[in-house]
This record gives C-alpha cells, sequence and structure tokens, in this order.
C-alpha cells in the first residue's frame, strides 16, 4: 500500500488547490537541473464556464513551494510555464511546470574571466550574485577550496559555466530543494530497509578503462609533466569497488596515453596534470557502481546518503546489509490523496568525484581582438597582459601571455613587443580561450602606420621613440633607410647605388684588427680640424701624383727625415731656413753642387771655413 503523505503546495506565497485534484512530480539530479510538474483539472482554476486558462496564465513567473509532511521533503522554484491540454468534450488539464535556481542561471550568458589563485567557491559565489535572492540561495561545499589558473566564461550561461567546472575538478553541483549546491554540503543519512520503506532496488556494475597515463608541457618553465592513473583509488568502501577496478585493468590492459598539454596551465604546474588524472580516473570508478530504486522515504534528498539494509527472507529477525549510496538523482512523485514514492540514483558512499566528471572539458572560442595592458614581463620573457573588451568593464586582463615570434631561443630571437595600449590579435590554443596568446599587432583608424601608399611601396618598423626603418620599393626610386628620432641616417640608396651615412655629430668606426677603405675615389672633406694618430708605423704609397696644400703653415716632424726621390726635388718658398744643431752636408755624388743668388751668398763660420 502506497505511503501517506501530507502535502502543501503554496504559489506566490498563497495556498495552491486546496480543494482540487492534482498530480506532482519533482526531479532532481546532479548538475544543478531540477524541475516539477503539476497537473489537475483545468476547472480548478478556470471554472466550468472557462474554455482555455486565463486564470492559470497568473501563475508564470510567480514563486513555487512544495512541501511533504512538514518539509521533510521540500522544493522551492518558479513556474515557467502553463499548457492547457484538451480532448474532445473535456474541461481539459492544465499543467504548471517550471525550474529550480538553474533555470535562472541557464539563462544569464556572461562574458567573464578571472585571475590565477581564484578559489572555485569565489567564482561560484561571483557568479550566482545578481540572481534573485528569493529564487537562488547558494551553499558552498566540499572540493570547492581549489585554486584555479586563468578561467574564462565566454558567451557562456552561469548555470554552463558552473557545470563546465564542476566537471572538469569533479565537484558535486546539485540543487537538493532549497539551496543551490556548489560542492557536496552535508552528511546526512537516511536508513532505508529493502523490503519495507525501499521497495525496489537495483545495483549495476560496469566495466571502465582505469590504465592511463596524461602528459602535459609547461611551455613557460619549459618542463615535461607527467601523471599516473595508478597513482590515485576510489576512496570507497563497497565491497564490490577493488573487484570490479581490479577486472577493469585485467580486460583494459592495454594502457591509454592522454595528451593534456591544452588543458595545462603554467600557473598549475605538476598539480594541474595530476589534478587531472585524479579526476578522470575516479570518475570512471564512480560509474562502475550504481545503485537504483523506488521508495517511500519523504526524507531522501539528492546530495544524502542512503544507508541501506535487506529484510532476510529466511529470518525475519536478520537483515543484510546492501550498502551505502550518495543520492545522484531522486524523482518524487505523489497526489491530492497523499500517495507518495521517490525513484532514486546513486553512486558507493564517499566517491570524491562523480561519473560526469571531465577535466578535458573547455570553453571555445575563435581569435579575438584586444589591447596591451601591460608588457612588462617580470620575468624577461617577452611576454605581454591583454585586455579583451569584454574584460574592460571589471578592469580584468589575460595572465601574461606569450608573443608569436618567427624566432626565438636562447639569448638570441625575433624580440618584438608591443607597446601598452596598443592593438593586438590574441589567438588560443584549441580554440581555449584559457589558453590565449599573442598572433599580431594591427593598426586601425586611431592608430595608423602613417607609411600606407597606394601602391604599397613602403615597408617599415617604426618604434615609439621615433627610430625607423624603411625599406622603399617604388620603381626607380628604391632603397633603403635607417633613421633615428634625432634624425641621424644611415641610406643605402639602391636606385643610384649609393651609401650615405649622415651624423648630427659623431661617428665613430672601431676594428680590433684591419679596416679597409675601396673605392675607385676618396673624397674627404673636413670643414674644420682633422687629426690622425697612428700606434704603429704608417705607410702611403700613390701610383701617380700626391699633393699635399694647406693654406697656412705645414709642419713635419720626425726623429729622421729621409725624403728620396728618383728624378729631382724642387723646394720652392719666399724664404727657405735649413738649420742643425750639428752639421749639415750637401753631397753629390756624380755631379755638381751649384749655388745661385740674384744678390749674395753669405758664408758665415764660428771657427774656419773651407772653400775646398
Amino acid at each position: 500500500m502506497p505511503k501517506i503523505v501530507k502535502i502543501k503546495l503554496l504559489v506566490g506565497g498563497e495556498e495552491f488547490l486546496p480543494n482540487s485534484g492534482y498530480s506532482v512530480t519533482v526531479e532532481q539530479s546532479i548538475g544543478g537541473h531540477s524541475s516539477f510538474r503539476i497537473a489537475f483539472p483545468a476547472n480548478a482554476t478556470e471554472g466550468y464556464g472557462g474554455a482555455l486558462m486565463d486564470n492559470a496564465l497568473a501563475f508564470v513567473g510567480k514563486k513555487i513551494t512544495i512541501g511533504v509532511n512538514d518539509n521533510q521533503m521540500e522544493f522551492k522554484g518558479v513556474v515557467t510555464s502553463v499548457d492547457l491540454q484538451k480532448g474532445i468534450d473535456a474541461a481539459g488539464t492544465i499543467v504548471l511546470s517550471g525550474n529550480g535556481p538553474a533555470a535562472l542561471l541557464a539563462n544569464s550568458v556572461q562574458c567573464l574571466s578571472y585571475e590565477e589563485g581564484t578559489p572555485l567557491s569565489q567564482v561560484a559565489t561571483d557568479t550566482v550574485n545578481g540572481h534573485s535572492t528569493e529564487h537562488v540561495k547558494l551553499s558552498i561545499g566540499k572540493g570547492t577550496e581549489v585554486s584555479l589558473p586563468y578561467t574564462v566564461q565566454y558567451n557562456e550561461s552561469d548555470l554552463s559555466f558552473l557545470q563546465r567546472l564542476c566537471s572538469r575538478y569533479g565537484v558535486w553541483i546539485y540543487h537538493n530543494g532549497t539551496d543551490f549546491c556548489v560542492g557536496k554540503t552535508g552528511d546526512k543519512e537516511v536508513q532505508g530497509i529493502y523490503g519495507q520503506d525501499v521497495i525496489g532496488f537495483n545495483l549495476s556494475t560496469g566495466l571502465r578503462e582505469q590504465s592511463f597515463g596524461m602528459k602535459a608541457q609547461d611551455w613557460v618553465n619549459d618542463t615535461a609533466l607527467e601523471s599516473d592513473s595508478s597513482a590515485f583509488s576510489p576512496t570507497s568502501s563497497h565491497p564490490y569497488q577493488d573487484r570490479i577496478k581490479g577486472e577493469s585493468e585485467n580486460v583494459f590492459a592495454k594502457k591509454s596515453s592522454y595528451d593534456w598539454t591544452l588543458g595545462q596551465h603554467e600557473y598549475s604546474a605538476q598539480g594541474g596534470v595530476d589534478t587531472a588524472a585524479k579526476v578522470n580516473v575516479l570518475g570512471r570508478a564512480a560509474s562502475m557502481i550504481l545503485a537504483s530504486g523506488t521508495s517511500e522515504l519523504v526524507n531522501l534528498r539528492i546530495g544524502d546518503t542512503l544507508s541501506l539494509q535487506g529484510l532476510n527472507f529466511s529470518d525475519q529477525t536478520k537483515q543484510d546489509p546492501y550498502g551505502s549510496y550518495d543520492i545522484t538523482r531522486i524523482v518524487h512523485r505523489f497526489d491530492h490523496s497523499g500517495h507518495y514514492r521517490n525513484e532514486f540514483e546513486g553512486v558507493p558512499q564517499g566517491t570524491e568525484h562523480l561519473p560526469h566528471s571531465n577535466s578535458f572539458v573547455t570553453p571555445r572560442s575563435g581569435a579575438q581582438r584586444g589591447w596591451v595592458l601591460d608588457n612588462a614581463d617580470p620575468n624577461g620573457l617577452g611576454r605581454i597582459k591583454v585586455q579583451f573588451p569584454w574584460q574592460k568593464p571589471m578592469g580584468t586582463s589575460t595572465p601574461w601571455i606569450k608573443m608569436a615570434t618567427p624566432y626565438s631561443g636562447s639569448g638570441k630571437g625575433f624580440y618584438f613587443i608591443p607597446e601598452k595600449d596598443e592593438e593586438v590579435l590574441v589567438g588560443f590554443e584549441g580554440d581555449n580561450p584559457e589558453k590565449p596568446f599573442v598572433l599580431s599587432a594591427g593598426f586601425n583608424s586611431s592608430a595608423n602606420s602613417g607609411f600606407a601608399d597606394a601602391d604599397n611601396n613602403i615597408k617599415a618598423i617604426k618604434t615609439r621613440s621615433g627610430h625607423i626603418i624603411e625599406l622603399n620599393d617604388t620603381d626607380g626610386g628604391e632603397s633603403i633607410t635607417i633613421t633615428d628620432y634625432q634624425k641621424n641616417i644611415v641610406e643605402i640608396d639602391t636606385a643610384n647605388n649609393n651609401i650615405r651615412f649622415h651624423a648630427n655629430n659623431n661617428i665613430t668606426i672601431n676594428a680590433n684588427e684591419h679596416m679597409i677603405l675601396k673605392s675607385k675615389s676618396l673624397d674627404i672633406q673636413v670643414a674644420e680640424d682633422m687629426n690622425i694618430s697612428v700606434g704603429g708605423n704608417k705607410s702611403e704609397s700613390v701610383a701617380n701624383n700626391s699633393r699635399v696644400t694647406t693654406a697656412k703653415d705645414y709642419i713635419l716632424k720626425a726623429v729622421n727625415i729621409i725624403e728620396t726621390a728618383s728624378e729631382s726635388i724642387n723646394s720652392e718658398a719666399e724664404e727657405i731656413k735649413r738649420q742643425a744643431e750639428k752639421d749639415i752636408n750637401i753631397h753629390s755624388t756624380n755631379g755638381s753642387v751649384t749655388k745661385k743668388a740674384g744678390k749674395k751668398i753669405n758664408n758665415n763660420s764660428g771657427e774656419v771655413g773651407n772653400l775646398f
């Protein structure tokens, strides 16, 4: 005989259907979803003269409270739909249906991000904030203390976002009738006896893959990461657990190897790949043993533990242990006459990560544009922080992310870092917006290059201060020019085969060994002074004539001066003086010595003068 219960229905705070027949179904499952359905004769709200459901429409959007046996079972939700079902010559049936708080979360799509180190509990709290506190009451439970890497909600509903995070980290998420729970809350244990208040019971087992390894790469610290599923074992004490797990390992003997690089974040380090392996292997282990059944336990809720005994049909004084199970799904059914039953599903008590756990789930996005928020990488790795337009209202940004570059390596590479506030194009590894990297920069109407020309002749690099490298492909005007912001210039005039150096002040050329200047002609023009200093010897070789012209004095100074001419030496001046502290010798080997003066020839000697 079905269990008889006391029922109370409130819609919009007022008692609902106190004098009418009805049937109620309330369904709750892991993942946050919960719903209800109340079916009743249309004339209960419309009267016998009503054709449609004019009065019942007033219930849409109203809060509903369903209580059984003084709220041993309690459900709070919102009416989201009213349906009229009519047959031939009948008043018809009206069905009120709706959901728990998940419906509100499912209809709020956001674009947000959370910085590295934000705990899951804080993310859940922030996600629920802004929703009606009348309909959404958050309860934080076990497993939410995990510190997240850079985490993104992109064009994703609040519900999908929380479901994904809970799936990735193997965390419980559900509506227990009154609270929206992120993390398993409470330790309520309900006693049940098969054959009395538990009417039907099913226990199913199945083999699941248990042997695998996960590998990842920490690309910032250049470290290979590995984790093995064998390091993690289920915490459930169910007597069948070890047997099914052992057979799974025997049957699925070939060890799988998963690449976790697209899910690995540098912030998480080894802990990231360990968590991924643990969540996946224990989630699969959780689905090896599943319990289900039918009961009259009004106070049994999703998230509670059902401790089940069974009557020993050969000895009524004894009870057999059937195990303890954490409830993951429950459907309550009752009607106006008080007849009540529920259907339940569960996993072995103590299951840490549920069957829905999947560390590979990620958000999705194509490439996006943003602005450089910071470019002073504290580790000197050439990374930048980027802020997307959807992050600007919250003042958030990416973590330090890498630049795509054509060449890099230890002590070498192509090092170009964009400036703050400039536009960049950001791609995502595996289309995962939690794994950004900078593809390139871009111009816009507020920041154009200044080099554009209709024929696309100019290719250029210009820095923040104004340093320029310009390559000009103009037909007949080809050139390469390097110019700093002070207008010091190095120009290769390709069109005219010329190279020009221009310095506002000095040009210094240093060579530790040889320096060779080679040209057809060499013209050196010095506006003021010219100094040549040679540390060793100096040699000059001139194939034809050599001429030195000075406007004033010409001074030649050395320890010894030797002048040699294969033919003649001519010295012409207005006055010529030769003076020596000791001897002056004039000697002609094969010819004569001739002295000639327009006036006198004076020979003076301090001692004796010899003429031959």
